[in-house]
Parts: C-alpha cells; structure tokens; sequence
C-alpha cells in the first residue's frame, strides 16, 4: 500500500490542471430525472427552506430582533442596532455558550482542550490514508464544482475578476464522507473529538464531518483577513501536497475569536460604513490588519502532506498567498453550524451526560 506522502491521483490532478483546466469546470454528468433524485431525507429540509426565505423577506430592523441568536444572521442588518452593543453582547453569549462544551470533557485533557478553545486552533498529522486516493479519484466524475465562496474578486464591493484565480469544490456523497470518516478515525487519537467540539462550540464527533475535494489556484476572496460569522464554526483542512509559504497556507490570527470586542467593533463599522459586500463576514483591510497581526499571532500552517488544520473560522483567517504553479489540493471539511440555543441544549445535556457518568462510576 503506498503512503499518504506517494499519492499518485494528487499527482494527476497536477498533471490535468497543467494540462487543461477547463478539464475542472467540464462536466458531463447525466442528471437524472427530478423524481429520481428526490429523496426522502429531502423532506426533512423543507422547514430549513422556508426559514430561509422567512429570513430573506423580513424587514432588516426585524431581522436584528427576530433572528439575533441564529447562524444565519452574521451581522446586525440595521446601521440603527450596529450602533448599539448587540453584536458584542451575542458574541460573548457565543463565547460563554460554546465555552460548556468544555465543562463535559474528563479533567485530565481539560487544560489541552481548554488552550484550543483559547487560540481558535488545532492541528495534527494523518499518515497512511491511500485509501482515501479512490474517493478523491472518483469525487471528480460524480460531483459538479463549485466556488464554495472563493470568489475571483475581493470582497470591497468592486467586483474586479482577480486574472488567474481558480476554485474548484468537489463535495462527497454522505456514502463518501462515511467512508473518508471510517478511515481517518483508525489513525487518530482518542482526544481528537474533544478538540473539535472546543472549535465548533458543542460535542460533536469526527463521524459528524463531511467532505469537499478544493482545487485552488491565484488569489481570491478568501485571500481577505476575514471571518465567517460572529458564532463558533469548526472547520478542517487536510493537505494533500506538501504546502508552503507561496501554495495557499492557512493563516489564522491565534486568539481573535475570544476577542468579542474587537470582533463586534469591525462588524459595526462595516454595517455603518455601508460595506455590505463584506459586513456578514467581516474582512479586514490596510491600517486595521496591520494592527490586527501586530495585536494577535499569525499562524501559517505549512507542512507536510497529511497536514490536519482544525480552527475555529468565526476567528480571523485566510487563504495564505499563492504564486506557484500547481493548484493548492486539500480536503476541506466540516461539521453543521449551530445556533446559540441549540448549542446551550446540547452542551447542557452533554454536561449531565458526564456527571451522570462520574456519579454512576463512583
């Protein structure tokens, strides 16, 4: 079996971006007829739809009071409420909520997991995994790209296409992502759970994760400082190539996230400022970034193949700067954002879940 470092299909998605790269935006795949492809797991997401569309339609004042402990309201929509302390009382109702998530862990590994809450951040390395080579292999023929947000332009409301800015995001079928699960569970570590609810902000398991191949080249959006929403989101990247400073590290600046106050300061200003390109998540740019890398640490994750980067993404991060030719290749995972509610209702529950246990055990 070949090591996770000889991947020959990385390899050959190099050669194919060298070769041809429309070869990643063609495809041919034969959708198949609407009653075939709808499930009944899509039922399920019908109430998720018009919540949506309820959100969309609602006055933005409303917004503001209706939908203020929601993931789906990254900012205040009002220049009125930015004015207030809103956004910083919720952020730290966010911090605070998503802090219990610790209080379910076992003593020993508290002050570890406890670190990661702080800097916003973990990683580790994952060797041996050419098993998952087919998957990647077969994701391309069955799956349609698309931008996940990488934009080929800033986020400054300029719209300026950014010449030779390339993303493609190639997401697993859920039969995929148990199969990429069930295989990066045997190498790792028992504490590896812990550390990604820390960073997602409620218990949660490797097994919740899922799965999208990201093919990326030049600069784009997720170039920009930034962060994804004021609420705790745990995501991971698994480097496929050997990344250094000029393949498209991530960058994460190490403690932001508790950094309430100076989150929700940059969240208002982009909402009075009328940045709406940017404000839901907020970007930072010149003078405010310099202040920002001089004020918290900045992380660049490079390394070897098998590189794992776990973070917190409502913390400042980006996609370091590329001026190689081959494409940065990583998987690009997740678990499912959670409201502040719904974070409170598992934490707690997790909470007596434990004591139970040391109670039961005692």
């Amino acid at each position: 079996m070949n090591q996770f470092g000889d991947s020959l299909v990385v390899e050959k998605l190099e050669s194919l971006f060298k070769e041809d790269i429309n070869f990643f935006y063609k495809k041919n795949i034969r959708k198949k007829k609407l009653l075939n492809r709808i499930k009944v797991e899509h039922i399920f997401l019908i109430p998720s739809y018009i919540f949506k569309r309820t959100y969309r339609l609602t006055p933005d004042i409303l917004k503001d009071l209706l939908f203020g402990l929601s993931v789906i309201h990254k900012s205040p929509s009002s220049k009125l409420v930015s004015q207030t302390k809103y956004d910083l009382i919720r952020t730290l109702v966010d911090i605070k909520v998503s802090s219990l998530s610790l209080k379910s862990f076992p003593k020993k590994v508290q002050d570890d997991i406890e670190d990661t809450f702080v800097s916003g951040y973990h990683s580790l390395h994952l060797s041996n995994l050419s098993e998952i080579d087919e998957l990647i292999d077969s994701v391309i023929n069955y799956s349609n790209p698309s931008h996940a947000g990488a934009r080929p332009y800033f986020k400054d409301g300029k719209n300026k296409k950014i010449e030779g800015s390339f993303s493609a995001y190639y997401s697993f079928s859920k039969k995929d992502n148990h199969k990429i699960n069930k295989i990066i569970r045997k190498v790792l570590s028992k504490d590896f759970d812990y550390h990604l609810s820390a960073l997602a902000g409620y218990r949660c398991k490797l097994e919740d994760m899922s799965y999208s191949l990201s093919i990326v080249c030049g600069e784009n959006s997720n170039s920009e400082m930034h962060q994804d929403t004021f609420a705790s989101v745990a995501k991971g990247f698994i480097y496929l190539q050997d990344v250094g400073e000029g393949n498209s590290p991530f960058e994460y600046l190490e403690g932001s996230y508790i950094d309430a106050t100076f989150r929700s300061k940059q969240t208002n200003k982009a909402v009075q400022d009328g940045d709406f390109f940017s404000s839901g998540s907020t970007r930072l740019r010149d003078n405010i970034l310099e202040k920002a890398i001089n004020k918290y640490e900045l992380k660049s994750f490079t390394g070897s193949k098998g590189l794992f980067v776990l973070a917190n993404t409502a913390g400042y991060h980006r996609k370091g700067s590329h001026d190689s030719a081959k494409p940065r290749i990583i998987l690009a995972c997740g678990v499912k954002r959670k409201g502040i509610i719904t974070k409170l209702f598992i934490n707690l529950f997790s909470i007596l879940k434990y004591k139970s246990s040391l109670f039961n055990i005692s």
